[in-house]
């Protein structure tokens, strides 16, 4: 279908384009005729002013002869018929038979002839030019005889005869100037029609005008008209150019799209045998065979770049990006737009509802903070990241105070298995509190990008109207989207313009938001209070557990496990192991063996793996520090630990022994590898 539409598109740009190229050529038609018209307009008015202005002149001197004005007018259009259908490759001795009794003729009839006669060869130009002296020494001799007739009228007092004999002198003057004429025109090289237009000129006694550049331009199309086509067949050809580009790198897009990441299937990961206490089988490489769920995401390999790191096989890409814009959201919410640092497409791929990693350095030591990626997952030029400024927030302060348009900031992308491509369901309800709405907005962007068409139900909550985050935006798209329902409450909206719903969202608005809940896939994000509140009115409304998704914003609540929680767990563990005695919980006399790095260190009941790799600077990788984002995955060789949040574990990770280090605490001896 997509290609179909692509197809279409060009042919519809081509059709436009020949219209367009066919009223230029019309317009450029018109053009040319009405020059033509103008021109041939033109002659004819000069030929008949010429042939008016001879017939008053001889009718002044032959008072009598003015009957015979209409029978000479005819001979002479007689003989310009005549000289119009001589053709241009007739014989020469023809052709100047014609210019011979044209020269013979009244001046009346010189003008009308030469601008019907056709073009010369250069062998008639030579006899042309021979005709045309034999003509000017006749003339002159005839000069010469009238003259003295003259002389003799006027010695005789005969008036009438001397009128008679100026007459004739005048007629030969005439002729001597058409010779002379014609011969400086055939020197010049000029055409028949030029020939007729300077003798006009030079009987009228018009000063010389300047040389005028020929403007007929291209088959008679003046050269502005060529000029101005030009220039618009140059436009029409981008504009072309673009559409086609444009269509292009939708249809790339699109196939990206529907062709989406390639799963990793379960059957094809390698079983983990569980080392016993001896060690025996330990292998350094044996977290590698784990495929945790952040791999599903399709990742692109870039390009070498100084600003670039590629990612090591299995792991996150890592690497710098430029900040191209920043946009206040709310008065305490900024959006960041990272591009990738020569201006191309971003070095990695990722799925909506993923996040990405800061790591700056602050005071001395490297801060690192995920932030959900605001931005649609079709868009390739650039990322975005909407950060609230959060009080004693260390990285988001320093965002919000510090970072501008231009600078380089480290980040490592894509994670998180938050996400939602429309092909999980068919139906989806977004359920967001606060900053918790960028995964949401994500996803929405994205499903708006490929036109899904399933129905995308919006419930958000927001303490006031001055922190609802994407409000302008989310309207735009409601307009645009038929299958996009927002539903939004403010907890205060009293004093303000807010005609909407007030309050938090209870199982009634829900009720009144959402139709059909129970068959509806749900995705929830917020602040951990606020989630369990909403998990619990989702199950009392029927929604099964397995249909709801949920990422909490902010620290996991409670930082050490109560003593009763950690020997449930161990027992728990001890029963799944083989039913062997449970192990008392003593006092914190822990320790923690690094296997990788060989270190060893105490393992305090209420400090996290990672914060004791930290402490005694064993590198281990990590994020959100909330048990979310799944990067400090570690594989556990020996020991129980238990973990307050653990959503980033899939059941192949839990029984494969993969631990979170940033949840991960225990009374007993650990050996991790790290």
């Amino acid at each position: 279908m997509s290609g179909f539409g692509s197809h279409f598109q060009c042919r519809r740009g081509l059709c436009v384009f020949a219209l367009l190229m066919g009223a230029l050529a019309a317009n450029a038609a018109l053009a040319s005729d009405v020059r033509f018209d103008a021109k041939h307009s033109a002659r004819r008015a000069d030929g008949g002013w010429q042939s008016a202005q001879a017939e008053e002149g001889h009718s002044a001197h032959h008072p009598g002869a003015s009957g015979a004005g209409s029978d000479t007018l005819s001979q002479a259009d007689g003989a310009r018929g005549h000289a119009a259908d001589v053709p241009s490759s007739g014989d020469a001795t023809d052709m100047m038979g014609g210019m011979s009794e044209m020269m013979g003729r009244p001046r009346k009839e010189f003008y009308p002839l030469l601008m019907d006669m056709p073009a010369l060869s250069a062998e008639q130009r030579k006899n042309l030019e021979f005709r045309a002296r034999g003509w000017i020494n006749g003339e002159v001799d005839r000069i010469s005889e009238s003259e003295m007739n003259l002389r003799h009228a006027i010695a005789a007092g005969d008036v009438v005869g001397a009128d008679q004999v100026a007459g004739r002198i005048r007629d030969s003057l005439n002729g001597v100037q058409s010779g002379f004429t014609v011969l400086r025109s055939l020197n010049e090289g000029k055409s028949p029609q030029q020939i007729a237009q300077s003798w006009l000129k030079a009987q009228m006694n018009l000063p010389p005008q300047p040389a005028v550049v020929d403007t007929d331009g291209i088959l008679g199309i003046s050269w502005f008209h060529v000029t101005t086509m030009a220039l618009l067949a140059i436009f029409s050809l981008g504009m072309l150019a673009i559409q086609v580009a444009r269509m292009r790198r939708a249809s790339a897009l699109v196939d990206r799209l529907t062709r989406g990441p390639v799963p990793v299937s379960p059957a094809s990961v390698p079983a983990i045998e569980i080392p016993g206490a001896s060690g025996a089988g330990r292998h350094p490489d044996a977290r590698a065979g784990v495929a945790p769920a952040r791999q599903t995401a399709e990742v692109r390999s870039p390009e070498p770049s100084p600003h670039r790191e590629p990612a090591k096989a299995g792991g996150l890409w890592k690497g710098k990006l430029r900040v191209s814009a920043i946009y206040r959201e709310t008065p305490n919410i900024k959006t960041f737009r990272l591009q990738a640092p020569d201006g191309g497409s971003i070095p990695f791929s990722f799925l909506p509802g993923q996040f990405l990693t800061y790591a700056i350095e602050i005071d001395g030591r490297v801060v690192r903070r995920s932030y959900t990626i605001a931005s649609s997952a079709a868009q390739t030029a650039f990322v975005e990241t909407t950060i609230k400024r959060e009080d004693g927030g260390l990285l988001s302060d320093y965002m919000h105070g510090n970072v501008k348009t231009g600078d380089l900031l480290e980040v490592m992308a894509p994670s998180g298995a938050f996400t939602f491509t429309g092909v999980e369901a068919d139906s989806v309800v977004l359920i967001g509190g606060g900053v918790g709405i960028t995964p949401l907005m994500a996803a929405i962007r994205y499903l708006s990008d490929i036109a899904w068409s399933g129905q995308i139900y919006l419930i958000y909550g927001a303490q006031t109207t001055e922190q609802f985050i994407f409000r302008d935006e989310l309207e735009y798209l409601q307009r645009r989207m038929n299958n996009l329902h927002v539903a939004a409450t403010m907890a205060r909206a009293s004093g303000t313009s807010w005609m909407g719903s007030e309050g938090r969202i209870t199982a009634d608005f829900l009720r009144r938001a959402v139709p059909d809940r129970v068959k509806r896939r749900v995705h929830l994000c917020g602040p951990p209070g606020m989630m369990e509140a909403l998990k619990t009115i989702l199950r009392e409304l029927g929604v099964p557990s397995e249909q709801i998704r949920t990422e909490a914003f902010g620290p996991a609540r409670g930082a050490v496990p109560p003593p009763t929680s950690i020997a449930a767990a161990a027992q728990t563990a001890e029963s799944a192991a083989g039913g062997q005695a449970a192990v008392a919980i003593g006092p914190a006399t822990a320790t923690i063996r690094f296997a990788t790095s060989g270190m060893v260190a105490a393992l305090p009941p209420d400090r996290s793996v990672l914060e004791v790799a930290e402490s005694i600077g064993v590198p281990i990788d990590y994020s959100c520090r909330a048990g979310i984002c799944g990067i400090c995955k570690t594989h556990l060789l020996e020991g129980r630990v238990t973990m307050e949040v653990q959503d980033a574990l899939t059941e192949d990770d839990k029984s494969g022994g993969i631990i979170l280090a940033c949840q991960a605490k225990s009374v007993e001896d650990l050996v991790v590898e790290a």
